[in-house]
């Protein structure tokens, strides 16, 4: 890792990256990066899925190693209701058992 001139703070890759451009406010929509969120009894309620999905989750996760069909079901409306009430769309990520 090399040091900026006259300055102990690291370089970041690319050379364009500053730490400022690191910690600035983005818009979420053009990010291209994924958010995936691993969905819980947390955060089974509508606001709160609201709450994750203003904070960038573009993923809900389902781990079906855990809890059956109807209640996975039940929550995947709840999450389709939060995006919806949020306009923005929110993918799903079944993952299986085995």
């Amino acid at each position: 890792m090399s040091v900026s001139q006259g300055s102990e703070i690291p370089l970041l890759a690319g050379g364009t990256i500053t730490l400022d451009t690191v910690k600035a406010q983005t818009d979420t929509q053009k990010r291209r990066t994924k958010i995936i969120c691993t969905i819980g009894p947390a955060c089974w309620d509508v606001e709160q899925l609201e709450i994750l999905i203003e904070a960038g989750m573009n993923v809900a996760r389902f781990n079906f190693s855990h809890g059956d069909h109807k209640g996975h079901g039940a929550v995947l409306e709840r999450v389709r209701q939060a995006a919806q009430n949020k306009q923005r769309n929110v993918a799903i990520l079944l993952d299986t058992k085995g």
